[in-house]
Order: structure tokens, then C-alpha cells, then sequence
């Protein structure tokens, strides 16, 4: 594939909140909507997870996801837009 030509990424979906913290709103739990109040403005974006307790020392520790721009799974996964920059 080309470099100018990015791979589609897949359409937004309240699937890409599973094991999202505020996962828990999109089931009516609290939310007078049934939803996350952070999904409608969440984007699909690349990001690179990393274990909260791993140590940030080797590009390899980090694996590239597709998630939604709002994910947060603290004590479990960091989000990282790019790679650090001390390790690229």
C-alpha cells in the first residue's frame, strides 16, 4: 500500500468500548441516555497500549490498537498517540 494511502479504519461502534472504563453508561446504568456521555464526540483513532506496569524502555512494549479516542482503562492500559519519541 502506497504511503499516502492510510488504512480505513472501521466505523465508529460502541463495540470499540468494551474495556473502556465508562463502558459501564453505554448499558442505561446511570446515563439518562443509555450512552457514554464521552461517544458522541469520540473519534476512531491508531493509538499504542502499553500495561500500566510495563516498563516504557523497549518500542516492542508497545502495541499499535484501533480504539476510540475517549478509551480509558486505568490500572490496566496507557494510550500513547505515537511511540515516545526516546524510543523511536
Amino acid at each position: 500500500m502506497p504511503k499516502s494511502q492510510k488504512p480505513k479504519l472501521p466505523q465508529k461502534s460502541k463495540e470499540l468500548c468494551t474495556g473502556c472504563k465508562d463502558a459501564y453508561y453505554n448499558e442505561g446504568n446511570h446515563s439518562n441516555t443509555g450512552e457514554c456521555w464521552m461517544f458522541e464526540k469520540a473519534e476512531v483513532i491508531n493509538a499504542y497500549r502499553i500495561g500500566w506496569w510495563t516498563p516504557q524502555d523497549k518500542k516492542e512494549n508497545f502495541e499499535k490498537v484501533t480504539i476510540l479516542s475517549c478509551r480509558a482503562e486505568p490500572g490496566r492500559f496507557a494510550y500513547y498517540q505515537e511511540i515516545p519519541k526516546h524510543l523511536r
